[in-house]
């Protein structure tokens, strides 16, 4: 397969990601639990977009899910919890290996499948949901979407969550932070405007704001308050829509128009 000079450098980052992860095959029963029993009031963007997925999969019965840039495949045990037709796709086979050992210790069937985000090699409109956690930023937003309109069935979903930057101040801080090999050369938060780029053919039902900066500070400082930091952005970003321009995490539901 021919890749561009962007999926080869994130071959190379993900290569260094597998290389040096340390947690465990099998995951967390309790955590896997709060997942699958997400809120809709969760102050956590990751356990909201499960809600948003747990909903999508409730809508009918017999789904196709395609997590898309499953990683290590943390997300494919909770997700084979809600359908039996699961499939993990990400561009490293390092992280595949990975996932493919995290699915046999649970022993849960999952279609693992090493290939480039554009081109998935998966039949026309074949997925009734995509889930998709902090993977766009990594991409060619237009290739990306062109892909997931073809491959995502008419009234089907998209479930995503990005890391996003509009503060201007916050980015001039981000250029500050040292650059490590764990992160690509392309990879970076995304504006708003490229959130409604990717968007675009889909009808956007759900967008919701996460963690202002604060939040990584007490997470790196004082990590036992993180449940209470996340507690007091929620209602932040509650209580105004301005301070919504300094979350850092977004995530949405798009759905696909029926013909």
């Amino acid at each position: 397969m021919n890749f561009t000079e962007q999926e080869k450098e994130e071959i190379r980052r993900s290569a260094v990601e597998a290389a040096r992860r340390t947690t465990p095959i099998t995951a967390n029963m309790a955590q896997i639990t709060r997942y699958i029993n997400s809120q809709e009031n969760t102050a956590f963007p990751l356990e909201y977009s499960f809600y948003l997925l747990k909903n999508a999969c409730a809508e009918r019965t017999g789904i196709t899910v395609l997590d898309y840039g499953c990683g290590a495949g943390e997300d494919l045990v909770p997700i084979a919890n809600m359908t039996d037709n699961v499939i993990g796709l990400d561009i490293s086979p390092e992280l595949i290996e990975h996932a493919r050992k995290r699915v046999e210790a649970h022993g849960i069937t999952v279609r693992l499948i090493v290939g480039s985000a554009y081109a998935t090699g998966l039949p026309a409109e074949s997925v009734d949901i995509v889930f998709a956690i902090a993977i766009f930023h990594h991409l060619d937003l237009d290739a990306a979407r062109q892909e997931l309109y073809r491959i995502v069935k008419p009234d089907g979903a998209v479930v995503l969550q990005e890391p996003v930057l509009d503060s201007r101040l916050m980015n001039h801080v981000r250029a500050l932070k040292p650059i490590s090999d764990e992160i690509s050369a392309y990879e970076k938060p995304l504006t708003s405007e490229q959130m409604n780029a990717l968007s675009q053919g889909f009808d956007c039902e759900s967008i919701r704001r996460f963690r202002l900066p604060f939040v990584a500070v007490i997470e790196r400082i004082l990590p036992r308050l993180v449940r209470t930091a996340y507690a007091w952005d929620a209602r932040m970003l509650r209580s105004s829509t301005y301070i919504q321009h300094f979350a850092t995490v977004e995530v949405r539901k798009l759905k696909k128009r029926a013909r």
